[in-house]
């Protein structure tokens, strides 16, 4: 895989990393975690950077809930 598709790839992940922040939603979600998972199955990024950017969709993820349960309460 040449630099500029290697490049090309991470860009489409910060992207989508980038519209999380604006509006997180199951889809939005989903398409990262298949675009991480693709994106080290190809080698355009390596296992680190694979690691780096599911545990930022991690904490994304978490702050998700927290920001539902804070504006919908808990359900018991």
């Amino acid at each position: 895989m040449n630099k500029k598709t290697r490049q090309d790839v991470v860009d489409f992940i910060e992207s989508r990393f980038e519209w999380a922040r604006e509006r997180f939603t199951d889809v939005l979600r989903a398409e990262l975690d298949t675009a991480i998972d693709l994106a080290g199955l190809t080698g355009a990024i390596d296992i680190a950077e694979q690691r780096h950017y599911k545990e930022r969709l991690g904490r994304f993820v978490e702050s998700d809930h927290q920001q539902w349960v804070k504006a919908n309460g808990r359900v018991a």
